[in-house]
């Protein structure tokens, strides 16, 4: 999380907990850039199992939040509901639901995500973190071998500092520390060849957003992803990608998905700066789906990832 958005007295009152203490140094160094203040870069297990590698191509509700133009190519429309507590701890608890489904008359296709985000101590919240997005998918160009989509996403951003440390120390009487708000823009594009190579490349907070306000302002981290799939057969799908920000060291994502059978699906792939693994699998049976997912960290526990998700025909 960029905790810069915290005022000296959360600060105060954090850090003279040892467990809070924790809390403000995996924020630190296990997040690095997201779509709300807080980052989980991997915020389904599909992404969290090929370590965000599969941003050219996705066959879940994931893709809404991994690259918005690859929600042009989900032939159904679909629901799907996910939950991690970030390193394993019960106080840093993680929410995402996301529908999509195709448009009538050639328009693309329309999807909707929420993604929630809590840290607290000691039943009290100390920062809660919300947004809400409405992506939009559509092809520019279209043959018998190749196509090309483009896609964004209107996000709204919100954050809320909860309460001070007050008299007693633990927040419980402090004074409200006020929420904050603001939007930001996402945008994606998609090219396919031969339904066995797709190349992915998609900007986040395309319009630089600033949330909080005077001391506490801060503007938003901007990145760019670029990615590229390949299958050599019908049941394994390679990927690849390149993480670049400001102020950040590239980063390298790799991973590989295996089809075992019509109802399992097997996943791996790794991370550079830091090393970070995932692997998980994916049951599909009667248009519902159950994914898991572990990511791991070279310092901090592992984090368990789980979805569910249900393929139905759009309404349209």
């Amino acid at each position: 999380m960029k905790t810069n958005n915290l005022p000296f007295t959360t600060y105060h009152s954090l850090l003279k907990n040892s467990w809070a203490t924790f809390v403000i140094t995996s924020l630190l160094t296990g997040l690095s850039y997201g779509q709300v203040t807080s980052d989980v870069p991997y915020k389904t297990p599909a992404m969290g199992a090929l370590m965000g590698s599969n941003l050219a191509i996705s066959f879940d509700g994931s893709s809404i939040l991994l690259n918005p133009a690859i929600l042009n190519t989900v032939e159904s429309g679909f629901v799907m509901a996910g939950t991690q507590h970030v390193f394993n701890q019960k106080f840093l608890g993680h929410t995402v639901l996301t529908t999509g489904f195709k448009l009538p008359k050639n328009l693309g296709s329309l999807g909707l995500s929420f993604e929630s985000m809590n840290v607290s101590y000691r039943d009290e919240n100390l920062v809660g973190e919300t947004a809400v997005g409405l992506s939009h998918a559509f092809n520019l160009q279209k043959d018998r071998i190749s196509a090309l989509n483009m896609g964004y996403t209107l996000k709204y951003l919100s954050v809320d500092y909860g309460q001070s440390a007050g008299v007693s120390g633990d927040g419980s009487d402090g004074m409200d520390l006020g929420s904050s708000a603001a939007f930001g823009v996402d945008l994606g594009f998609q090219a396919t060849l031969s339904k066995r190579h797709w190349l992915g490349v998609v900007v986040h907070n395309v319009n630089r957003p600033q949330i909080g306000s005077g001391a506490t302002t801060s503007m938003l981290p901007r990145d760019v992803q670029a990615g590229f799939s390949y299958a050599p057969t019908r049941q394994v799908i390679t990927s690849f990608a390149l993480v670049s920000g400001p102020g950040f060291a590239p980063e390298f994502h790799a991973g590989l998905e295996y089809e075992l059978n019509p109802y399992l699906t097997l996943r791996s792939g790794i991370q550079s700066q830091p090393n970070r693994f995932g692997t998980g699998f994916s049951f599909h049976a009667r248009g519902i789906g159950l994914d898991y997912a572990i990511v791991t960290h070279p310092v901090l526990p592992a984090t368990h990832q789980l979805s569910i998700a249900y393929d139905f025909e759009g309404p349209f």
